[in-house]
């Protein structure tokens, strides 16, 4: 005997009931994933004619004060699309803070903190078993006027963006759960949530910083824009040039007891909430960085190193020696990584052996196996042992002469080929 279908007044009895019999809870509706704060706003014509004029980055004013802008920058504060370091205020025309509908998850827990809903956020169609949606703004750049400058400003997020109790007072209905977004220049943001018509307090949540964009447009006909591309600024810095490989690199000196003697960048480590590594420069008295035309010491250096050679002329570069060793002892090459002959699985082979194991040579100038390396297979171009014969990062770009052309791994046909090109084919 078939089942009989219940009415639709059936229905609403057995939820009343159902609400009768239910004892009040509160669940927690969570959304994460990635995301972040985004904002619109329009810019006058004049601070985008001063900005193009001067090769400002709007990407360092978003996160600097007004004081540096204006001292260490040389610009005029009052002329930027945004006070500085408050790029979120440049919102007139949109700003939402939530996370991304494509990349997000929505999860909802019991009293018992045990889920009885998860999903992606982009599966959700809104229909049967599925919260509905509601769009808020809905925000273009090519709905702009032309010739208007817009300003579009963003930080990427990655956590939870929204968290909230649901006070229920009856069984939990997913259909009853509305997620509100907006939509930013065709990005769909998910800002908040209601349920059953009353808007759920979002409570916080925790997010980390992945990255941030900033841009201006300015609006032309039919919906195009020009992207705010300014010519990069010459702050009159050093050229920073090249850091060394292993096997031209000097030994690590320490701070405290040597200083370099050739003014240039060096690699360095320092003390600075923690420690820091990376490229420092030189200037014959002190360590420092160079920022907006300026050069800005650092303090309590702890190392240095540089090059074992004169960097002052690529000339003085020695010869490249071997960096790989095939473990095959019968076999016992020695080359360069780039001489192994590759399959069409991409495994690299040994051309003497066709072996497949090899050993990278170690030339580090701080132990004494790097050190015996160097005097193997680059005999005369040992670490140098005293700072005046260590050097600062080398500058330019090396030539590479004839005989570095003919021992290039090229086929015959481009060989062919840039003879003719030449004029000096056999």
């Amino acid at each position: 005997m078939a089942t009989k279908k219940p009415t639709k007044k059936e229905i609403e009895q057995q939820k009343l009931i159902d609400t009768l019999k239910f004892t009040p809870r509160t669940y927690k509706i969570s959304m994460w994933g990635y995301g972040g704060e985004k904002v619109m706003g329009t810019v006058s014509r004049e601070v985008w004619d001063y900005c193009m004029d001067n090769s400002v980055d709007i990407s360092e004013i978003a996160w600097s004060d007004e004081d540096t802008v204006r001292d260490e920058m040389d610009f005029d504060p009052d002329m930027m699309p945004f006070p500085p370091g408050s790029w979120y205020e440049c919102d007139d025309i949109a700003h939402v803070n939530g996370v991304a509908r494509n990349a997000g998850t929505l999860q909802i827990t019991d009293e018992k903190d045990e889920t009885v809903f998860e999903k992606s956020l982009d599966d959700l169609d809104g229909g049967e078993d599925s919260p509905e949606w509601s769009m808020g703004e809905e925000v273009y750049i090519s709905q702009r006027d032309p010739d208007e400058i817009v300003f579009i400003g963003s930080s990427n997020e990655k956590g939870t963006f929204f968290e909230a109790d649901i006070e229920l007072k009856s069984p939990f209905d997913i259909t009853k759960l509305t997620l509100h977004y907006d939509e930013v220049d065709g990005e769909e943001i998910v800002t908040g949530a209601s349920y059953d018509g009353e808007d759920l307090d979002n409570w916080g949540g925790s997010t980390d910083g992945k990255s941030s964009d900033f841009t201006m447009c300015l609006v032309g006909e039919d919906g195009e824009w020009t992207r705010y591309e300014p010519e990069e600024k010459d702050w009159g810095h050093p050229e920073f040039g090249s850091s060394p490989s292993d096997w031209e690199r000097s030994p690590t000196f320490k701070y405290n007891k040597h200083t370099p003697v050739h003014v240039g960048y060096y690699g360095a480590t320092w003390r600075d909430f923690g420690t820091s590594s990376g490229s420092l420069y030189w200037n014959g008295t002190e360590f420092g960085d160079w920022e907006h035309g300026q050069f800005k010491p650092v303090t309590k250096v702890e190392t240095w190193y540089g090059f074992n050679w004169d960097t002052a002329s690529w000339d003085n570069q020695p010869v490249i020696p071997p960096d790989i060793i095939c473990d095959d002892k019968k076999c016992g090459w020695i080359g360069k990584g780039e001489e192994r002959i590759t399959d069409d699985d991409y495994n690299d082979h040994c051309p003497e052996c066709n072996g497949t194991e090899f050993t990278w040579i170690d030339y580090d100038a701080d132990t004494a196996a790097g050190r015996k390396n160097r005097d193997k297979h680059s005999p005369g171009w040992n670490a140098a042992k005293t700072p005046d014969q260590a050097f600062p990062y080398v500058l330019g770009v090396k030539e590479p002469n004839e005989e570095e052309f003919t021992k290039a791994e090229i086929t015959d046909e481009l060989q062919d080929f840039f003879q003719d090109a030449l004029g000096n084919k056999k």
